[in-house]
């Protein structure tokens, strides 16, 4: 019976079905460490509150150890825009009011290349906080790096649908 025990303490570290195990979930976050502070950091633009953003978020994805495997990064960095949104909504709320009667265009291609993104993440995040309100920097990871749709983005931010200008990263740019 040695060949079944020794099968049976192997099988937790075994992925089952594509299902990625606690340790992967913790792992991925570890390894994109830098990425998701990063993200954090320029939706609070506050050191303080984006550090919390990144460890409140792999806590919550502690608790959903059935994730996909290929959808790890993706839900470590949905975690963390969410916890850091939590932690500026006030800030986000209040820059509201200057894109309110915005009545710009926008265009469900309008998200950032994987180059710009490259290129952004060589920018030093201070300028883009210093560049940018809470809002729309929210808005250019949410509609620009993590190409979320407008609705999306009103939805997630808990802004009227109507701040398009605010939710595209053109414009974010521009300010």
């Amino acid at each position: 019976m040695e060949w079944f025990h020794s099968t049976e303490r192997q099988q937790p570290e075994q992925r089952k079905g594509g299902i990625a195990s606690s340790h992967e979930i913790q792992s991925t976050f570890a390894e994109q460490r830098d990425y998701l502070y990063w993200i954090a950091l320029l939706i609070t633009g506050d050191h303080a509150l984006a550090d919390p953003a990144v460890v409140n978020a792999s806590a919550l994805s502690a608790n959903y150890s059935s994730v996909f495997h290929d959808w790890l990064i993706g839900w470590a960095t949905y975690g963390t825009v969410r916890a850091a949104v939590r932690e500026v909504h006030d800030l986000i709320s209040a820059s509201v009011r200057h894109y309110v009667d915005s009545s710009s265009e926008y265009s469900d291609d309008d998200v950032l290349s994987d180059d710009q993104i490259m290129s952004l993440r060589n920018v030093d995040p201070q300028e883009i906080i210093a560049a940018l309100d809470p809002l729309a920097r929210s808005a250019l990871v949410l509609r620009g790096i993590q190409h979320a749709s407008i609705a999306d983005c009103a939805l997630l931010l808990d802004v009227p649908r109507n701040c398009s200008r605010g939710l595209l990263p053109g414009a974010a740019m521009e300010r």
